[in-house]
């Protein structure tokens, strides 16, 4: 999973991303179940799960013939310098480590 630390703290900073991804961090859930517990329009749902998915983010589940997504984060960590414009992100998930660095803006 290659991330710009960047793209990591905007979708981690995404209010309906972040609860996506924490909706999906104790089971595997679909899309629908998703956008009606955190009241989530449908469409955006769908849309921020793909996203999520095709960054490697989310894993599919296939399920009868249902699909369910369960979040790859296992932690996540940011360190924001504003005096050195930097930042770091560190992550794990499914067990390997991740770690970035690059400037605010």
């Amino acid at each position: 999973m290659e991330l710009d630390p960047k793209d990591v703290l905007g979708i981690l900073l995404d209010h309906y991303s972040s609860q996506i991804i924490m909706g999906t961090m104790e089971r595997a859930r679909g899309i629908r179940e998703l956008s009606k517990e955190y009241n989530i329009p449908l469409s955006v749902c769908y849309r921020r799960v793909k996203m999520l998915a095709s960054m490697g983010i989310l894993s599919e589940q296939r399920v009868g013939n249902r699909v369910k997504y369960i979040s790859n984060i296992d932690s996540f960590n940011a360190i924001l310098d504003f005096e050195r414009n930097s930042m770091r992100v560190e992550m794990t998930a499914d067990g390997e480590e991740f770690k970035t660095e690059g400037n605010i803006v």
